[in-house]
Parts: C-alpha cells; structure tokens; sequence
C-alpha cells in the first residue's frame, strides 16, 4: 500500500511535468497550465490502482489508518521536522545569521551541504525507526518536491515565482561548489536516490541510512576542515576524511547493535568505495553499499 502511494506521486508528477513542459508552449497563463496538466495526468494513475474507484478508496483508508495508528510518534516526527527545516534556512547565505557565518568563513559550500545532510538524514533515520512505510512515502515526497523545485528554478516561468523555485535557489545558491551542480544539483539527487533505494531494497533500512545521514557527512567535515593527506588513487579525497569515514562507521553500525566485526568489514569496505566517488555520487554510493555489504554478511 505505502509503495504504491509513493510510486504513485512520482509517476504522477513525471507525467505532470511532462505535460505541463508541452503545455507551456501552447498557453500563456499559469493557473489553466497547472490545471489542465493536472487533470491529463491522471489517468497514469488507473492502472496502479486496476482501474477500479474502489480499491483506491480502500488503499486511501489504509493509508489513514497508518498514518494515524501512532498519532504521537507521526507529531513527534513532524516537529522535529519543523526546526531542522528551520536551521537549514537560517544557515543558507540569503538568512541573516547565515551571511555572518558565511562572510567570517565559519561556513562553506561543502559544510553547508554536510549540515544539510545531516539534518536531512536524521528526519529519514527517526521515520525509518517509527515506520519505515511512512519514511518511503516520504523519500517519494522529497523526490517530488526535488523534482518540482529543479524545474521551476531551470525553466523558470517569467511571471511566476512558486515557493518551491525559491527554496530551491536558496539551498542549491549556497550548496553548489561548481557550475555544474547549478545546472542540477546532482548531490541532493544522489541522497534520495539513496534513501529511496535503501527503504526499497532492504528490510533493515536504518543501518543504511545513518550511514548516510551520520557517516558519510560528518566525514565530509573532517574532510573539508583537517584533511591535508590526499588518496593516491583518489586525489579529490583526503586520507584524514576517509580515516574518519571508517571510524565513524564502526561506530555508527555498532552503536546500531550489529556485531564489531561485521561493524568492521561492513565500514572497510564502504570507506574503499566510497574514496572512489566523485563528489556528490557517494550520497547514493555509501547507504546502497551498506545495505548490499550487510546483506552479503547475512544481517
């Protein structure tokens, strides 16, 4: 029911943007685009749910009454959400509290997308605690608004400003490293991805996800603060950060309750992809091979 209703946003709004890019060249106002591109998407939607008004209502009811078996946990969930959310604007360029940080060099593009990771993460660490169904509806959620957001900031509208461009400008402004990631900004891309395919694979989805959200960014911070040793093979990568990276990780799969050594080969294996990525591609690179490496272990 929960993969459905998350498959079920993403091949909506895909077909939605691809309707709405078509429409665009035809219309002039926004409102009737969104509308109209709206209503042609549906039905994209019939066969997921076998053509019948029926089951989609009792999937509906399902989804409720998931969402409101544990009433407390989901608020929890929520308003932890809310100043996390909260922090990552405040330490952005635009904030006011960021451009003091950021004009005294406190901040950087690199540390600005490791806090945001880490913050990030941790909303997908405590769902995928609470009900790893309601964390891929959300992984599917954030792709959406990922998606939404990238669009409106590339192929931005000239009279039309949604609040989603602007979130996106403000995260991708000060996140970006190089030029390329302001044409898309693949490193957010890679994250989800990542949550995605870790709540998808895997039946133990917490272990994958802390690497990602714990590990691999706080790694980065040591990377990008004490790192002076670079990897032979791997020249964008410092042997203080990947040192870091193996340490953490251990730390992190053993804190989780899963036995040293597999703690141990788990992390060494990880840490030795993970000096392979490019920047950006071990956001999806560190939570699969996590996933992947303790399934070969038999966790």
């Amino acid at each position: 029911m929960a993969l459905r209703a998350g498959f079920a946003c993403l091949i909506y709004l895909g077909c939605f943007l691809v309707i709405f890019h078509f429409l665009r060249r035809k219309m002039v106002r926004v409102l009737p685009m969104i509308l109209s591109a709206g209503l042609l998407a549906l039905p994209v939607l019939f066969p997921l749910y076998r053509f019948s008004l029926p089951f989609y209502l009792s999937e509906a009811r399902q989804m409720k009454d998931l969402l409101l078996s544990d009433v407390r946990g989901l608020a929890l969930g929520i308003l932890l959400s809310l100043p996390v959310a909260g922090l990552g604007f405040l330490l952005s360029q635009e904030a006011w509290v960021g451009r003091w940080l950021w004009s005294s060099r406190r901040i950087t593009p690199v540390t600005y997308r490791c806090l945001g990771q880490i913050l990030g993460g941790v909303i997908f660490c405590y769902f995928a605690w609470f009900k790893p169904e309601l964390a891929f509806v959300l992984a599917c959620i954030c792709l959406c608004a990922f998606m939404l957001g990238e669009y409106s900031r590339l192929k931005p509208l000239p009279t039309y400003k949604p609040v989603l461009r602007g979130l996106a400008e403000r995260w991708i402004g000060s996140a970006a490293v190089t030029n390329t990631e302001m044409k898309l900004y693949t490193p957010s891309l890679f994250f989800l991805f990542g949550i995605f395919s870790s709540l998808f694979l895997f039946s133990f989805p917490l272990y994958p996800l802390a690497m990602a959200a714990l590990t691999d960014p706080l790694s980065g911070l040591v990377d990008e603060w004490l790192g002076r040793v670079k990897i032979p093979y791997s020249p964008h990568k410092t042997l203080e950060g990947s040192l870091s990276f193996f340490c953490l990780g251990v730390a992190v799969l053993h804190l989780l309750g899963i036995s040293l050594r597999i703690s141990l080969l788990v992390s060494l294996g990880v840490t030795f992809l993970e000096s392979l990525c490019v920047r950006g591609a071990d956001n999806f690179a560190v939570p699969l091979s996590t996933g992947l490496f303790l399934k070969y272990f038999g966790w």
